[in-house]
């Protein structure tokens, strides 16, 4: 057995059956934009305000949760708020270049999360 499988990686990352459902995204980023659109992916402690914050930008398109990082294999929310995993929860973000800059991104995330704040997360992503 592989040692790494055991804190979940490997090759085995699609979606399982009971992860359908969740309203928290699970398994590998690997889709793609809506055509003319990009993503951006933000970290900023609890993704749930951060979301929401986004979900009200002109020119975002669609936004979904989930976790990045940590050792365990699709954890559950209670897993990631115990703080044993070692993931960090995220959002990303679909959005319209032509009505929402990334700058403008920025400017939200900056002013929903105080990195300077203890235990806070932070990070951001360009994904094209």
């Amino acid at each position: 057995m592989n040692i790494l499988k055991s804190f979940g990686f490997g090759a085995n990352n699609k979606p399982t059956p009971s992860m359908q459902n969740s309203a928290v995204a699970q398994g590998p980023d690997d889709d793609v934009p809506a055509p003319a659109q990009q993503f951006a992916q933000f970290g900023a402690g609890c993704f749930w305000g951060v979301e929401l914050a986004f979900q009200r930008v002109p020119g975002v398109t669609k936004t979904e949760v989930g976790y990045t990082q940590g050792f365990r294999d699709n954890p559950s929310y209670e897993d990631v708020c115990s703080g044993t995993t070692n993931h960090n929860e995220v959002v990303r973000v679909q959005y319209d270049p032509k009505d929402c800059s990334f700058d403008t991104l920025l400017d939200v995330f900056w002013a929903r999360h105080d990195p300077t704040t203890l235990n806070r997360q932070v990070g951001f992503f360009l994904m094209m």
